[in-house]
This record gives structure tokens, sequence and C-alpha cells, in this order.
């Protein structure tokens, strides 16, 4: 196994972060400084410099911020991030995260960092597929980002209500990231990676990633990984970001190492820094084969078809 040095000159202007939300607009307003500070300190992290400057109340803090994000992601290698719209309405202070505004924030990274859409229960579900639409074909986004059970009324992925999203997404041929993990819904059934099995059953052909992992179902996340390989019935991606690090994290990385195809780097940003992030992932115990896998390959496999997408 290459030393970690070797290893970033090897991945150096390589690598796609799958989960990045920048810090600026409604981003900066849902990751509130307590949460970010927080989860940082769990990890053992300072608080990014360029989440700090957005906090700042001077009018060019957003700017600064978003140059400091693109500075990050070049001295570690970053060559893309990808950032979801969100509407979670089921949490103390409710976040909209817009298309639109995911299209602005796209031209102001100079196309370094680009948007799943976001859906909003909310709306009737003409409304919704119209949207995707939108979204993919006018506004370059490259993916969806879906959170059932941060809605109103909470769901689980696998209601049949949610089936006609799949449909459209399916036929879009962009892959899905559901949120998963211990905030993905009222209580951790709603990560429980048997509903995302049915889902991905159900609609083979749509690539879906698994956003933080299904933690603290690692075990169970790695076996679905594991039945889509070898099956076939499915194409299922595993992203456990920062959870990674977390208690119980070191079976990703076995997991990483036994399914290198399956899994995919994404530093969380804010929850953890991408410089953090990407050093970090480098002192792993992973092959240097399947880290190349997990950093930028499988990635750039999901986007290649991509309309608007640069793989």
């Amino acid at each position: 196994m290459s030393t970690p040095q070797e290893r970033f000159a090897r991945l150096a202007g390589k690598i796609i972060d799958f989960r990045l939300r920048p810090p600026t607009g409604p981003y900066r307003t849902f990751f509130t400084p307590n949460v970010v500070g927080h989860v940082n300190r769990l990890l053992g992290h300072h608080v990014p410099r360029s989440y700090s400057i957005s906090t700042e109340s001077s009018p060019n803090s957003e700017d600064r911020a978003l140059a400091a994000l693109i500075q990050e992601m070049d001295t570690v290698g970053v060559r893309l991030g990808l950032m979801n719209g969100r509407h979670s309405v089921n949490r103390p202070v409710p976040v909209h995260i817009e298309d639109k505004d995911l299209h602005e924030l796209k031209g102001r990274t100079g196309d370094r960092v680009l948007g799943l859409a976001g859906i909003d229960f909310d709306k009737p579900i003409t409304e919704i597929l119209a949207g995707l639409d939108t979204a993919v074909k006018e506004l370059g986004l490259v993916g969806v980002c879906i959170e059932p059970g941060l809605a109103r009324a909470p769901m689980y992925a696998d209601d049949e209500r949610l089936f006609p999203l799949y449909e459209r997404i399916a036929d879009l041929k962009v892959p899905l990231l559901f949120m998963s993990g211990p905030l993905a819904g009222p209580d951790i059934s709603h990560t429980d990676p048997v509903r995302f099995d049915r889902v991905a059953r159900r609609y083979s052909t749509m690539p879906v990633v698994l956003g933080h992992g299904c933690y603290p179902y690692v075990n169970e996340a790695i076996a679905l990984a594991f039945k889509s390989e070898v099956t076939g019935l499915m194409n299922v991606y595993v992203s456990p970001d920062v959870y990674v690090f977390a208690p119980g994290g070191k079976a990703y990385v076995e997991g990483i190492n036994w399914l290198p195809k399956r899994f995919i780097f994404a530093s969380a940003y804010s929850f953890m820094g991408v410089e953090e992030s990407v050093r970090d992932t480098l002192e792993l115990d992973i092959d240097d084969g399947a880290l190349e896998d997990y950093m930028y390959r499988n990635a750039e496999t999901l986007l290649r078809n991509v309309p608007g997408a640069k793989p």
C-alpha cells in the first residue's frame, strides 16, 4: 500500500466529492455554527475556515467563503463537488434549497460544484415530476436527492406514493441520492437498508447512492452493496462520508476493500472540512486500487452519461 503522500500525488485533480454543501445562502442558514461546530468537534476537527468566513457580517463574506472553499478543494485535488437541493420541513428550522439556487451556485463556482435536484413533498406529484424535467433538462442538474423521512408527513423510501417519482428519475437516467443515516427521519427506522433494497430492486436500472451510508446500519449497508454486486438486480452505491470516521465506521473500510466498485467518497462538508476529509481518508487502510475507485472512478461512472456533468 502506498504512503499517504504517494496517494495524494496520484489522486490530485481527480477526486469527486459526492456530498458537499457550499457555505452560502440557505445552506449556511441550515448548518448553524452550533451544529457545524459540534459535529466537527466530535470528529476531532476545527470548523472549516471557509464555513467560518461565511458567518462573518461583512457584505462580501459569502463570495469570500465560496472562494475559500474552492481553494480548499484545490489544495487536496478535489475537481468536482456535488451539492443537493433539500426541502426539510420536519425540523426545528425548516430549510428550502431550490433547484434554481443550485444552478446559480454552479455558475458561481465555475462549474466546480454540480447540483442534485431536491424534492419538495408539499407540492403535488405532477408539479414535482415537471420540476424534475426542468431541473435536469434545463438547469443542468446531474441527479436527484430525496429525503422522504424529513417531509411534513414523514415517509419511508419504499412508500408507494413515491413510485411515480422513481419512475421519472429512472427515465431521466440520472443517479438518485438518498439521505440516510441517523438524522434521516423521526427515528432511525428511516435509514434501515431494507427500505432502499426494495426501491433499488424495483427500479433496477436507476443508480441509488446511500448518502451517510445508512449509519448505524453499517453491516446491513455493506450487505446491500454485496447483493447489488453479485446479483445484478439493482445498482446500489454506499457513500459513508463522515461516518467512516465514526464508531463502527471501520467496517466501511473493509467494505471498500471487499467491494471497491460499490462505494463513493464524500466529505459531507460542512460536517467535516473537504481538506480534512481527503487527508484523513488517505490515511485509511484501503488498497490503492480500491481507493481510486472510491475517490473518483465510481462517481465518474455515475456521471458519465448525465447531461451537464463533466466527470
